[in-house]
């Protein structure tokens, strides 16, 4: 599936994706992309694109949103997050829903909410299946950082849960697949992105006996998991394609497309050698 038609050619970079099941009251499900803007006070955005039913793989446009890193995205209750800075800045579903289903306008679109958080909000994850939880994560490109859990409101507000895991070493996004932490790590063009599955029964620090790694193309960055169809698939999204990426030469591998895997497969590769 390809990224959203506009989005590269906007200047835009995507980070976050999220999955939105059965979004407009229908059997259509679509993934959300978060996105910052190249220029240094533009616009962020939230993009859409359709995941099922006719209308699959076509692009819903975008809903612009006040400056921000964008580094990840949920769908969880009757809101839409967005992460970025140390903050978590939050729309109603139905107000994104209005404009990605409406003229897609040049308007930004001011949040609900904005809540400081834990750490840096560099992503975001959904706390497992089509729950109230939410977590929240650091990146670091020499270190293993941490991640914390958040439970969601109606009105939109979260609360800390105490809940606090390790995440490796660069880690751009993370899904929860039943009992298990997915996530994707990367950093630089010309290296290769990694992907790691471990039990969420595990507090301990992340060592190599303790999850299963193997690697992926470069430049990874948010995950998805969901049940759309019938088939529950893990979704992953790179920023290679963006400029300036995708005209370097040093840029080891420039995908414009959404790549997915089963989510039990992938889950069940814990306990496998690497």
């Amino acid at each position: 599936m390809v990224v959203p038609q506009g989005l590269y050619d906007g200047g835009f970079t995507p980070q976050g994706l999220a999955y939105w099941n059965n979004w407009d009251g229908t059997t259509e499900d679509v993934l959300l992309i978060s996105a910052y803007h190249s220029s240094a006070d533009g616009a962020s955005a939230i993009w859409g694109i359709a995941l099922s039913g006719p209308r699959r793989g076509q692009s819903l446009g975008h809903m612009l949103i006040p400056n921000t890193h964008a580094g990840g995205i949920v769908v969880t209750g009757d809101h839409v997050y967005v992460s970025g800075e140390g903050s978590v800045k939050y729309w109603s579903t139905a107000t994104v829903h209005a404009e990605l289903a409406g003229a897609n306008t040049n308007n930004v679109i001011q949040p609900k909410g904005t809540q400081d958080i834990a750490g840096k909000g560099s992503f975001l994850g959904l706390g497992g299946g089509q729950g109230t939880t939410l977590w929240t994560g650091d990146f670091s490109e020499t270190s293993h950082e941490s991640m914390w859990q958040y439970s969601t409101s109606s009105s939109g507000a979260l609360t800390y849960t105490g809940k606090k895991r390790w995440v490796p070493t660069k880690t751009q996004g993370m899904a929860v697949v039943g009992d298990k932490y997915i996530f994707s790590t990367s950093y630089g063009r010309d290296n290769r992105s990694n992907v790691w599955v471990r039990p969420t029964s595990y507090e301990t620090d992340i060592t190599d006996g303790t999850a299963f790694c193997m690697r992926a193309p470069s430049m990874m960055e948010g995950l998805a998991y969901g049940n759309s169809d019938g088939n529950e698939h893990v979704w992953a999204l790179y920023e290679s394609g963006a400029e300036p990426y995708g005209s370097d030469p040093n840029t080891l591998n420039k995908i414009k497309n959404i790549h997915w895997a089963g989510g039990s497969e992938l889950a069940g590769l814990y306990g496998l050698g690497d």
